[in-house]
């Protein structure tokens, strides 16, 4: 819901060549992999541009829905083909893009500190776009959601004490410098495929959700999707107002469901119902969060995975002596309308730490046919989703231990 917003024509005025981009391009690639457009923004001319997001999806990228009659139905789409862009804004160092190119352009991008919107108008035979500032996005809730993980649930609250006293060999300096490997998969409920939309357009609006966030690459995490999963036509587990019930149906459909037809080392449960007041969500390994209502935000429900995702890597809650950039933390307790971008010097320090101490071996590899299992977590709200940590109860240690926990009875 925008009362104001801008008319702006984007103008395709540059696509890069193979002899330009340094790679060869098929005849038959239906979306470029560089685009260039130049529109209008507060009456000055920009130039947006834009390039496909080659590590959004896994190789084996799959999406599964089910017929109304019960049937499981998967398909492959074309990952190399796909229409998700990464960008930035002509002349302008510190601006970022994240835009879906499918239909017109819809997204995300940054301008000299300002974070804006785009996204087509419903109009026949128009390139018409609107244009809004994100903060001019009426949320339906401006209450503060809640993170349900509390810092005492943590060894150290002071992650700058241990790395003084830490020695780092030139073996754990290569290996936190290495680039890590994350499969995600992500399902959602019945009822929450029946309000974000009719059809199968819920897979694009998930995919949207999840490639906003781009607030793992300083860390050199990539984080790829293996997986979308809608229950159709009906729920596959019992989801109840009980967060920590819901939960347990989740990881025991995980393990015996799931890990046995799709491999994965994250999974998260979208649901719309509400199960507790100002919540954000639960989470079945030694953290549990909670997130509320995210909707019609992309965005927010981006910022809202990462914040999950920070914890499997032992990220702590931001206290007063943690410091941004710009704006909200991600790691922030409390999460209002305005949404984050990044994480603080605590979270950076607290991420170094696990790594050195744990070097988790399964995140360095590149995501192959190997299967990585892990245990959920659980996050609330309107929309509420579930996470998975990983491997938990033998001999491989990744992203963190694991024992379901109750925190809600």
């Amino acid at each position: 819901k925008v009362k104001d917003y801008e008319v702006v024509y984007p103008q395709k005025v540059h696509a890069l060549h193979k002899r330009d981009a340094g790679e060869s391009q098929k005849p038959d690639q239906k979306y470029d992999d560089t685009m260039q457009y130049e529109f209008k923004v507060n009456g000055e001319p920009v130039v947006l541009h834009l390039e496909k997001n080659k590590e959004l999806f896994s190789k084996d990228y799959s999406e599964t829905y089910y017929s109304p009659d019960g049937r499981e139905i998967t398909t492959s789409p074309p990952v190399e083909d796909h229409c998700y862009y990464n960008g930035h804004i002509q002349n302008d160092t510190d601006s970022t893009a994240s835009i879906n190119a499918c239909h017109g352009l819809k997204g995300y991008f940054k301008n000299y500190g300002e974070r804006y919107l785009i996204e087509p108008l419903k109009l026949s035979n128009s390139e018409a776009h609107a244009l809004f500032k994100y903060e001019s996005l009426e949320k339906e809730d401006k209450m503060f959601k809640t993170c349900g993980v509390t810092n005492t649930t943590w060894k150290s609250d002071d992650p700058f004490k241990k790395t003084s006293r830490m020695s780092m060999s030139i073996e754990k300096k290569e290996y936190l410098q290495a680039k890590k490997y994350v499969e995600f998969y992500v399902v959602a409920d019945n009822r929450m495929s029946r309000n974000v939309s009719q059809g199968l357009y819920v897979f694009e609006f998930l995919i949207d959700a999840i490639s906003t966030t781009q607030v793992y690459k300083p860390l050199k995490v990539h984080v790829a999707l293996i997986g979308l999963e809608i229950w159709s036509d009906e729920d596959k587990i019992e989801i109840s107002e009980t967060a920590g019930a819901t939960l347990n149906h989740f990881s025991s459909w995980r393990q015996s469901v799931l890990l046995k037809r799709k491999r994965n080392d994250n999974a998260q449960l979208l649901t719309y119902v509400s199960l507790w007041e100002k919540g954000m969500g639960v989470a079945g390994n030694k953290v549990f969060s909670c997130f509320q209502d995210h909707s019609t935000d992309p965005i927010a429900m981006g910022a809202t995975m990462a914040h999950e995702l920070g914890h499997n890597f032992g990220m702590n809650h931001d206290t007063d002596l943690c410091t941004c950039k710009t704006g909200p933390c991600i790691m922030a307790d409390k999460q209002g309308y305005i949404t984050p971008q990044e994480f603080s010097s605590c979270s950076l320090q607290f991420y170094q730490n696990y790594i050195m101490n744990e070097t988790p071996q399964c995140i360095i590899n590149r995501p192959s046919t190997k299967d990585v299992i892990s245990p959920p977590v659980f996050l609330n709200g309107n929309y509420s989703y579930m996470e998975g940590s990983v491997h938990w109860g033998n001999s491989m240690f990744c992203l963190s231990p694991s024992s379901l926990q109750q925190l809600y009875k």
